[in-house]
């Protein structure tokens, strides 16, 4: 093997401890490029006026204050017998709906509390957000569950689609009586730190036995005898079923004419 890999090559075992030199695509290599002094490539500076909304903007550093992302942002959606509608910023509610009317209570998931601060340095230390890039917001004390005995309580996640309007995505109840709602929304797509990452196509990863000369022959010595021993396994097989087909056809009665 030799002594000094490229970079574009990692070394991997096989489950039988059998080293592999496997060659990465261009896409996959590392890059330790910056934009500048103590800013990190992967998240580049925000632009003025890239803000998404107020409440992101006190954590969003240098970016002035933008149009809100509440403005007119109501949304409901049907999921099997519940109805979901959310009003941004005020609350949430689940309520079934027949011929257009309401049937039954209304039950609150939550009043809005909360927002995540992009300023806070404990908040970001997850980097949930970051990774995922959505915003999210804090909904409480909504109506009592009979399953814990606690208030209701919703989180909302806004996740940018480009052309996609306002609609919940989806609705999810981690816990009993605990909701994550997540909103695609057109208004977060323009700040850098929520538009979605641009897709790549998959690349090959091209592996070999990280093995000396002699082992290597060996190896293909091992492949070619496999590969033999396959082939005669098969005509085998076509012997057996074509002697088959021929006792059949031979057992068989002749076929008696017709007067």
């Amino acid at each position: 093997a030799p002594q000094h890999q490229a970079e574009d090559v990692v070394t991997v075992a096989s489950r039988f401890k059998q080293r592999y030199e496997c060659r990465l695509p261009p896409a996959a290599r590392p890059v330790c490029s910056r934009w500048g002094p103590g800013g990190d490539r992967g998240v580049p500076p925000a632009s003025p006026g890239a803000s998404p909304a107020p409440s992101l903007t006190r954590g969003l550093r240098g970016t002035p204050p933008a149009p809100s992302l509440t403005r007119g942002l109501r949304s409901c959606q049907t999921k099997d017998w519940w109805t979901y509608e959310f009003c941004y910023g005020r609350h949430i509610q689940q309520y079934h709906l027949e011929e257009s009317e309401i049937k039954g209570d209304i039950l609150v998931l939550g009043y809005y509390q909360s927002a995540f601060d992009w300023d806070d340095e404990t908040a970001k230390a997850s980097k949930q957000h970051q990774l995922r890039r959505y915003h999210s917001q804090s909904y409480v004390n909504g109506s009592r569950c009979d399953l814990t005995g606690r208030a209701r309580e919703a989180e909302v996640r806004f996740l940018c689609e480009e052309g996609a309007g306002d609609y919940i995505a989806r609705v999810d109840e981690p816990q009993s009586c605990s909701y994550v709602l997540t909103v695609h929304t057109t208004r977060i797509c323009h700040h850098p730190f929520l538009r979605p990452s641009p897709g790549l196509a998959p690349q090959p990863i091209r592996c070999q036995p990280a093995l000396s000369p002699a082992q290597y022959v060996q190896y293909v010595r091992a492949q070619v005898s496999d590969t033999k021993r396959k082939v005669e396994e098969i005509s085998e097989e076509l012997r057996s079923l074509d002697t088959r087909l021929w006792s059949e056809r031979d057992s068989e009665p002749p076929s008696q004419s017709a007067e």
